[in-house]
Parts: C-alpha cells; sequence; structure tokens
C-alpha cells in the first residue's frame, strides 16, 4: 500500500511539473504581438487574423481584435490605417462588450471618430479651395477676354 501511494504521489508531481501548453490561438497572439514590437507589421497582422478565423472557443477573439485594431495606429507603420483601426475596436466592442480590452477599445474608437471626422472635414474644404480655386480661373480668363475685346 505503501509504495502505491507513493508512486500516486510521484505521478502527481510528475503532473505538476509538466509544462502547461497554450492553446493555439494564445500562440498565435503572443507571437503577433512579438512581431508588432519587432516592427513586423504585416507577420503580426496576418497572425492575427489567422488567430481570429482558426479560434473556435474565440476565448482569444478580442485580444486578437484588439492587437490587429492597435497595428493599424501604430505611428510607425507605414500602412496605418485609422478607419480599419476604428472598425476592429467597434467590432471588438460590439462582439464582447464585456472585454478586459473593452475600455481602451472605447478609448481609442472615440479618439478616432473624432480623427477621422477632423480628416473628413479638412478633406471637403480642401475639395471646396480647389473649386474656388478653379472657379477663380474661369473668371481670369473671362476677365482677359473682356479686355481683349474691349480693345478692339
Amino acid at each position: 500500500m505503501k509504495g502505491r501511494s507513493l508512486f500516486g504521489l510521484a505521478l502527481l508531481l510528475a503532473g505538476c511539473s509538466l509544462p502547461v501548453t497554450r492553446p493555439a490561438e494564445e500562440r498565435l497572439i503572443a507571437g503577433a504581438e512579438e512581431m508588432a514590437r519587432a516592427g513586423d507589421y504585416r507577420g503580426a497582422q496576418e497572425a492575427y487574423r489567422r488567430a481570429l478565423s482558426d479560434s473556435t472557443k474565440r476565448s482569444f477573439a478580442d485580444r486578437a481584435l484588439y492587437g490587429l485594431a492597435r497595428l493599424y495606429v501604430a505611428p510607425d507603420n507605414s500602412n496605418r490605417d485609422y478607419r480599419r483601426a476604428y472598425e476592429h475596436f467597434e467590432r471588438l466592442l460590439r462582439e464582447f462588450p464585456q472585454s478586459a480590452w473593452a475600455p481602451e477599445a472605447r478609448a481609442w474608437r472615440e479618439l478616432l471618430s473624432f480623427s477621422l471626422s477632423q480628416r473628413e472635414e479638412a478633406e471637403r474644404a480642401r475639395q471646396e479651395v480647389q473649386r474656388i480655386r478653379q472657379d477663380l480661373d474661369r473668371l481670369k480668363q473671362i476677365d482677359q477676354e473682356l479686355d481683349r475685346q474691349r480693345r478692339r
């Protein structure tokens, strides 16, 4: 009996010392986070997307969405895209409103909403200035033509 209990104890202790394996999604996300820190935004984006599509339990989908959105606002990311970041933060909040990432996602969404509206307003103003310049050029041409006709 004593031998069996020692054997059982040894098995229990051996089981406790076995390495804990992480789910595939968590490994993908951890790899994506490491790539993002190293500046490999394309690789990180691909890993986050794979984690989202491979996730069966969706237990890490909120973390993947948050990471993916953050890639799109990274200042040194040449593929920075505030609109896509906003969409990913919005999706995170819609699909996982109780996520630990939700408060930060809400803050980012508000900042991006303001930034995007300012950019749209600036673009409308730029287009209006361009239209006014074109109108002014046409008026100058008309004025020059009228001057030529008066001189004749």
